[in-house]
């Protein structure tokens, strides 16, 4: 967790720090799932946070590209609710409403199984994470 915890600050410290590379922030549903994500790019950096109100969540990663995959991000995410559980999230981008994404899930940082997978909306296209629908990390518990 330490880690990831210093990914992210690294990824925050990167956007404030680039005065060449624009920072943009986007908000996404994970269609289905209560999650709302708010993501901070600069660059090829990204920072994100899960809505607390969900399960609230820390990550941070790149975009680049993925083999079989082409453009995505890829972002370590930490959930305050699975202590012990690394996750690693693929979000297809550029961000558009429909784009999809896989949630991985890791216990010894090197065998990564998928957990789930789905499309997601970007809130600006009038998107709001529907309450009362299961956090992404519910498959765990099934």
């Amino acid at each position: 967790m330490k880690t990831l915890l210093a990914l992210a600050a690294a990824a925050f410290i990167a956007s404030s720090a680039g005065a060449s590379a624009r920072t943009h922030t986007h908000v996404i549903t994970l269609d289905g799932h209560c999650d709302q994500l708010t993501l901070t790019i600069t660059g090829t950096l990204v920072a994100g946070t899960d809505d607390a109100s969900c399960e609230a969540g820390i990550g941070g990663g790149e975009i680049g590209k993925v083999k079989n995959v082409g453009d995505a991000i890829v972002a370590g995410v930490q959930f305050t609710a699975k202590p012990g559980i690394q996750f690693v999230i693929q979000l297809s981008y550029p961000l558009a409403t429909g784009g999809s994404w896989v949630l991985f899930e890791t216990t010894d940082g090197v065998t990564l199984t998928e957990l789930e997978s789905g499309t997601y909306t970007l809130v600006s296209d009038g998107a709001e994470a529907p309450r009362g629908a299961p956090p992404v990390t519910a498959a765990l518990d099934q």
